[in-house]
């Protein structure tokens, strides 16, 4: 049979509040300097230099940024070129159905025409044209 021994319990060894103090990610570095407000890459880079001690490269605190941008709602800068101004005045022509609704909406839109100048007239704008 085997002896049991009666020992003490080992009693937890304290453990200095520097080593109880884990050293900050370099992405939660970069997620406490956009929370301060700064947005540009070199302003958040001297940002974590000078408050963490820490060199994180351009790229890196590029996808930081982009992940961070992401998960709070905000999208990427928008691409592309930008729209036309709009002239003031210019109204875009109506699009033109094609196939047999043509002739329809063309009889559609003389009605209004026949009301204000007359039978007649039209008949002799429409001799005029052909």
């Amino acid at each position: 049979m085997s002896r049991l021994k009666n020992k003490p319990a080992p009693e937890p060894e304290l453990v200095e509040e520097a080593e109880a103090i884990r050293p900050i990610s370099g992405a939660q570095a970069v997620r406490n300097a956009l929370a301060e407000g700064l947005t540009e890459i070199d302003d958040i880079d001297n940002f974590v230099r000078t408050q963490y001690g820490k060199e994180i490269p351009r790229q890196q605190i590029s996808a930081y940024k982009s992940q961070a941008n992401k998960k709070s709602g905000e999208g990427p800068a928008r691409r592309g070129r930008r729209p036309k101004a709009a002239v003031e005045g210019y109204l875009a022509p109506p699009i033109v159905p094609k196939g047999d609704g043509d002739l329809i909406d063309a009889l559609r839109a003389l009605k209004p025409l026949v009301a204000k100048v007359g039978v007649e007239k039209v008949k002799e704008l429409a001799e005029l044209l052909s």
